[in-house]
């Protein structure tokens, strides 16, 4: 497998995760988080397939990608570790079960969305 499909392949697979997440895993509709993951997961997909029919603009669009999703998947598990340190001071007992949930949730995006762009990045870097 070239490293350029290897880039392609993991940002169909993470389009199709942010689509599962977003609209079949979160119980309940949010504009500010529905619209932006849906749009990076459209964004994954569109790159992807350039990627893979080695459309000329893609390894830079990819790049970008790469820096946005860093950028999102960080922004995402600061906020997540904000929350668990409010809920866990504020709340007691209650608040540590809630906290518990949260950190399950950082935990569960820090591989796709942290992890793996670095990853890809020093990968894409390579390319050309």
């Amino acid at each position: 497998m070239s490293r350029a499909t290897l880039i392609a392949a993991s940002q169909l697979l993470l389009a199709v995760l942010l689509v599962a997440g977003v609209w079949i895993g979160l119980p309940s509709r949010w504009l500010w988080v529905d619209l932006p993951l849906s749009a990076l997961a459209l964004a994954c997909l569109v790159i992807g397939g350039g990627m893979l029919a080695a459309k000329t603009w893609a390894l830079r669009a990819v790049r970008v990608l790469l820096w946005v999703e860093l950028t999102v998947g960080t922004l995402i598990v600061s906020l997540l570790g904000l929350s668990i340190g409010q809920l866990a001071g504020s709340y007691g007992p209650v608040g540590s079960g809630g906290a518990v949930l949260m950190a399950t949730i950082a935990l569960l995006i820090v591989p796709y969305l942290v992890i793996l762009p670095a990853l890809l990045l020093a990968v894409a870097r390579k390319l050309g």
